[in-house]
């Protein structure tokens, strides 16, 4: 739920103007109706909760910045310049994260039925719903730099290609139970396009051996449960991992990789397990995402350079373009992906624009 930012003296003697509006809207009602609105989104009916919780950092983040002023075009544009002269946030952010929790507040509240006792009140009242009519109306600020180029190739992501992702395995070497991890995990990384989240879940009871592939069943976005094929090399891979990190534990130990525990566990330095409770260490939880998204960048960045550090997705993207070289029809990396939008497919495997061929100079030559 919702916490409402307001000061504890909710009507300021000194700022009548600013405040009267609060004598006959109710924000706490418009704040409840937000939740409620944003608890029937797919994306807040998942465990992670991620749009509900950036709803609520946003909206929340308004409340307080704004206090008991009423919510005008001009208050509405003064946060947005807030928001990237001293926050130093991006155009994309300040649009899904603040400004849509911000909108739906805004229709909520102009929409509360308001009775008034006298003509100047209605006035009144009718121009608060203009003011917060024209708020939600504000448009979202430009991005700080635009390009013609279409969007499926994007410069800061990066893609590995298969002669990188190769080396990047053969870096990690498997002569260690730290080794073995780090190796299936980038395998399993790579070669499948799953998410971090996702990838945190795989356990042993998940996955099903088939003839020469292993599915895993994941719960992936908005809760939907889709099996992936795991390649045979990759499953033998996370099998030998297990093998190792389970060989000096008792039978009984809760730390043993086994049924629905979490395969990817974090070790100690010098291959060591860890002890459960200590720094918040729960087996049933195993690595977490950033845990995993740590591992990712740091063995990529040692065996290719700085430069090559991934990001969260770029194993994704990675795993798309590399199918895309290979001749995997788009419609079959989509299905890999999992996405609904093939759209959305083509911006992961990005391909690179052919300056070569919009050059004049490949008609023409000058001089």
């Amino acid at each position: 739920m919702y916490a409402l930012a307001l000061p504890a003296q909710s009507i300021a003697q000194d700022h009548v103007e600013d405040t009267a509006w609060l004598r006959y809207f109710d924000p706490r009602a418009a704040i409840a109706a937000v939740a409620a609105h944003i608890e029937a989104l797919p994306g807040s009916r998942t465990a992670e909760r991620h749009t509900a919780r950036a709803y609520q950092d946003g909206l929340n983040a308004f409340l307080e910045w704004a206090g008991c002023r009423l919510p005008t075009e001009a208050l509405l544009d003064a946060f947005i310049a807030h928001l990237i002269r001293h926050r130093s946030l991006k155009a994309s952010t300040i649009a899904s994260k603040y400004l849509a929790p911000i909108r739906l507040y805004l229709r909520k509240l102009a929409a509360q039925r308001v009775s008034a006792l006298s003509g100047p009140e209605r006035d009144f009242i009718a121009d608060c719903r203009e003011h917060l009519r024209a708020a939600a109306a504000v448009k979202s600020p430009r991005p700080e730099t635009t390009s013609n180029i279409a969007p499926l190739w994007n410069p800061q992501f990066q893609r590995l290609n298969l002669q990188q992702v190769n080396a990047v395995l053969r870096a990690c070497g498997r002569g260690s139970r730290l080794a073995l991890r780090d190796y299936a995990l980038l395998h399993i990384a790579f070669s499948t396009g799953l998410r971090l989240a996702e990838l945190s879940r795989i356990s042993l009871a998940s996955i099903q051996p088939q003839a020469d592939i292993a599915l895993v069943t994941v719960r992936g976005k908005r809760s939907n449960i889709d099996p992936v094929p795991i390649s045979r090399a990759a499953f033998t891979d996370l099998l030998a991992f297990a093998d190792a990190y389970n060989a000096d534990l008792s039978p009984d130990d809760p730390r043993r990789i086994t049924g629905e525990i979490p395969v990817w566990q974090p070790l100690l330095h010098g291959d060591n397990h860890a002890i459960p409770g200590v720094n918040g260490y729960q087996p049933a939880r195993g690595l977490s995402c950033q845990g995993i998204r740590d591992i990712i960048a740091r063995r990529t960045a040692s065996a290719l350079g700085e430069a090559y550090r991934l990001a969260a997705h770029d194993t994704r993207r990675t795993a798309a373009a590399i199918a895309y070289d290979s001749g995997m029809k788009l419609t079959d990396i989509q299905a890999l992906l999992r996405h609904k939008d093939p759209a959305v497919t083509l911006r992961y495997v990005g391909t690179k624009p052919d300056f070569a061929s919009r050059s004049l100079s490949a008609y023409v030559q000058f001089g």
